[in-house]
């Protein structure tokens, strides 16, 4: 009998996934991390959802080529021709920049948790990345991929703030406790060919660090409001404490041979020179004003290149939205001006084949949605203070409603898209979150902020002169809205999405007296999706749920998707899309309400926050950009992955194997795995990483040594391509009984030499808990020489009992045959082992 097999698997069967192509989105932006210098006069940025390339003159600043692939790309790293963008879930992505114009995907590792932060060795091959509290040591070689050598968690409560290389050693800078807290600075070596060592630690209380700058023995902390502090690295002592402007935070520092630079609240940059024997004191600070607030600073040659943004007053989810690269000439020389995109697209609406895009910063924006045509059609541009996060369509009218935060409601006449226009601004209390067209001539809309609440407006249209007039009527306030996010309307009842209460309904059959009725869902909700009687939504708690308003004034709920905070929703037949954030997309069957399931996932680049179907393209609203996705809602047919259990190891693991891919641009294949019962339910829709290393493109087997006892596991084989997407290319599922069974030791001939153990593995059944287990070793007379009793400690119901090669009194056992002996609840098995001395 295999080892922990009771019972023949399900053969492996295809499941009705969607296979997502992704195409040229509409618009581009950025949200620029700090800069990395490449060669001499070219950069490399991460925008947020990949990387931007630039060439650098005194004159100007040309952008090369562009990279974009899944995941929450702000920080980069580079040594030679290779960049690693430190993404996110998604965890590191290699890319090869020899080409600048034409940068590729050359390699990608996952499951390291959710990478933020990291820094490339100049020599030694060795790469640093952080995720929160743990480090991860690996090495990058272009033909083999991503080799993670070791990994550091924290215990005391400590957080990765800040990591710098220089040579092949790293400098961890880490905060523990609220600010001023301590700071942490801590020094590795990294040799090639040698595994990763820590050579020192250090702290000093009453600082907390917000970036680091190393260069020789001497480190610059960002030090918050207390300025820079300047650290002697050999000594492990303060060299000094640089306040900016009185108490100026500082949010960024870098620094060369000869000076120092600091991004600082506000629109504050400034210049040090370095003084003293060893560089280790400033003087003469010079203040630069930049047009936006800069949140990084780096050094390239003669040039400091800071990363702006546009800084507003907002509450999340509303975001600052204008990044830019601006230059300055560290010796007061030439610099080029500033560089960047604009806008955040938040809302997406369709009509007549063309998308009309509520922009964060750039207002109202019309771009082609059919076809491979995404370009733009037209723009009105924002007027002051105006933030536009939602979009409505009169289906009558040649009007377009945009909720645009502070500067209330904005209507657009689009009878010609190529040239909207404002037609009316009605200013209202709070700021506008969401809008809908409820009944002819009649909107509602959605104020976030004080007082909290929904308007309702007639519009007036005059198609003489084409003149617009909105006409308020009744409105709902606080504290029956706290927090609305979404609209959606069926005959005279409203439903909002409120992201403190949840679903809210509201009969308007008289909008001049407007009034809730029966209970809020309770599930904060984000955002939602109404088509018929089916009514999608969108929560923060409890995933995906499924509501028939067949009678609007009693919604019921007839079925929820458990999935991770979700960000919004869209729907098309039986099909619907939750958009997750930095976590992309999935797709879910809801044919049948009671029982939805995932048909696969989407890797998005950049934030997935809302989106429309046209047939089967798929628009997403990506904050950074409008992406285009071709996708087949029904079940679309790809090889099967072959998926049996290893019934020659003591392992608990599944073999996977499938035909070679040949697909163009190919750089290599990973394997996710998902989770359900019987019936098919995901309970991880996105997925997880099987393989940590990307497999070579070649790849034809893969092992996954993380089953879980009585679930169905879903396997999916995606290709990761040079563009930096991702395809689906096979899928397999197998059934994994949750019966307890014993398994064969391993290792086995056991030699306990460096605290080797003699593992047994088991399996518990699911609700088993934890019991106590009794493990008793014999030798081949049959004396009992060791008893281990243990509680045990599963892992999605396996686990392993071991044996450390000693009797009862601590001796070593001597070299021969043993027969291991595994009892415990529901649970009886003997296993023979062979000790070598």
């Amino acid at each position: 009998m295999g080892c922990l097999l009771v019972g023949a698997p399900l053969a492996a069967v295809a499941s009705p996934e969607v296979v997502a192509v992704r195409g040229v989105p509409s618009s581009l932006s950025e949200q620029f991390g700090p800069a990395v210098p490449l060669a001499p006069g070219v950069i490399a940025a991460p925008t947020g959802s990949g990387v931007d390339f630039y060439g650098l003159t005194p004159s100007q600043a040309t952008r090369l080529g562009t990279f974009r692939t899944a995941g929450a790309i702000s920080r980069a790293s580079a040594t030679g021709a290779t960049v690693f963008l430190f993404a996110g879930t998604r965890g590191i992505v290699a890319v090869d920049a020899s080409d600048p114009a034409a940068p590729e995907a050359a390699g990608s590792i996952g499951n390291l948790g959710r990478i933020s932060l990291g820094a490339a060795a100049p020599s030694g091959g060795g790469v640093l990345a952080a995720a929160d509290s743990a480090l991860h040591f690996l090495r990058f070689d272009p033909l083999t991929g991503f080799d993670l050598r070791r990994s550091v968690v924290y215990s005391d409560g400590r957080h990765v703030a800040a990591i710098a290389a220089s040579g092949d050693s790293f400098l961890v800078a880490s905060n523990r406790g609220i600010a001023p807290g301590r700071v942490i600075l801590t020094l590795y070596r990294m040799r090639a060919g040698v595994d990763p060592e820590s050579l020192s630690e250090f702290a000093f209380n009453g600082h907390q660090a917000t970036d680091l700058a190393w260069r020789g023995p001497i480190a610059f902390v960002g030090d918050g409001n207390l300025g820079v502090l300047v650290v002697n690295v050999p000594a492990r002592a303060i060299a000094g404490s640089y306040p900016v402007l009185s108490v100026q935070l500082v949010r960024s520092v870098d620094a060369n041979d000869s000076v120092v630079v600091v991004a600082a609240e506000g629109r504050t940059f400034v210049r040090y020179r370095r003084a003293g024997a060893a560089g280790d004191s400033l003087a003469g600070e010079t203040v630069r004003i930049l047009s936006q607030s800069p949140a990084h600073a780096r050094l390239s040659g003669d040039l400091a290149v800071a990363s702006t943004y546009d800084q507003i007053d907002a509450a999340p989810p509303d975001e600052s939205a204008r990044s830019l690269l601006e230059f300055v000439s560290v010796s007061g020389g030439a610099e080029p001006p500033p560089v960047g995109g604009a806008g955040r697209v938040r809302r997406v609406a369709v009509a007549g084949g063309l998308a009309y895009v509520a922009d964060y910063t750039e207002g109202l924006r019309i771009y082609r949605a059919g076809g491979g045509d995404s370009s733009l059609v037209g723009a009105a541009p924002p007027n002051p203070g105006s933030r536009a996060v939602d979009i409505a369509l009169d289906p009558v009218l040649p009007l377009a409603y945009l909720a645009s935060g502070p500067a209330g409601l904005e209507v657009f006449r689009i009878e010609n898209p190529a040239a909207p226009f404002r037609a009316a601004a009605v200013p209202l209390p709070g700021s506008a979150s969401a809008v809908a067209v409820v009944a002819p001539n009649l909107v509602a809309v959605a104020r976030r902020g004080n007082p909290a609440g929904v308007t309702f407006f007639d519009i007036e249209f005059n198609p003489i002169d084409s003149s617009v007039v909105a006409i308020a009527r009744g409105s709902v306030d606080n504290p029956f809205l706290i927090d609305p996010r979404a609209l959606a309307a069926r005959d005279t009842v409203l439903f909002v999405a409120d992201e403190a209460l949840g679903v809210v309904s509201i009969g308007f059959g008289n909008p001049d007296l407007p009034g809730t009725f029966g209970l809020t869902s309770g599930a904060p909700a984000r955002d939602l999706d109404l088509a018929g009687t089916r009514l999608l939504v969108a929560t923060r708690s409890r995933g995906l749920q499924i509501v028939d308003v067949t009678n609007p004034a009693v919604a019921i709920l007839r079925g929820e998707f458990a999935m991770p905070p979700l960000f919004g929703v869209a729907q098309n037949g039986s099909s619907a899309v939750a958009f997750l954030g930095e976590d992309g997309a999935v797709v879910v069957d809801v044919s049948a309400p009671a029982a939805p399931f995932a048909r696969g996932p989407i890797a998005v680049p950049g934030l997935a926050r809302d989106g429309v179907w046209i047939g089967d393209t798929l628009l997403v609203a990506a904050s950074l950009s409008l992406e285009r996705y071709l996708v087949h809602p029904a079940a679309v047919s790809v090889p099967g992955i072959d998926v049996r259990l290893d019934t020659g190891s003591g392992l608990a693991r599944a073999l996977l194997s499938w035909s070679p891919v040949t697909l163009a641009g190919i750089v290599g294949l990973n394997v996710y795995r998902d989770l359900g019962n019987g019936a098919g339910v995901n309970a991880a829709p996105s997925g997880r990483r099987v393989n940590q290393d990307l497999l070579p493109a070649t790849a034809v087997a893969a092992v996954d040594d993380s089953l879980t006892a009585g679930a169905v596991h879903r396997y999916r084989l995606e290709a990761f391509l040079a563009d930096g997407s991702s395809i689906k290319v096979a899928e397999g599922s197998i059934f994994v009984a949750s019966a307890a069974q014993v398994g064969r030791v391993y290792p086995n001939p056991f030699r306990p030499r460096g605290g080797a153990l003699a593992n047994v593995p088991y399996r518990l059944p699911a609700g088993a808990g934890s019991p106590v287990l009794t493990l008793r070793v014999y030798d081949v007379a049959g004396r009992m020489v060791r008893e281990v009793r243990t509680s045990a400690q599963t892992t999605a119901g396996f686990g392993a009992a071991a044996w450390d090669g000693r009797d009862a009194a601590g001796g070593a056992a001597p070299s021969g045959v043993y027969y291991l002996r595994l009892t415990g609840p529901g649970l009886e098995g003997s296993r023979v082992v062979t000790l070598l001395r």
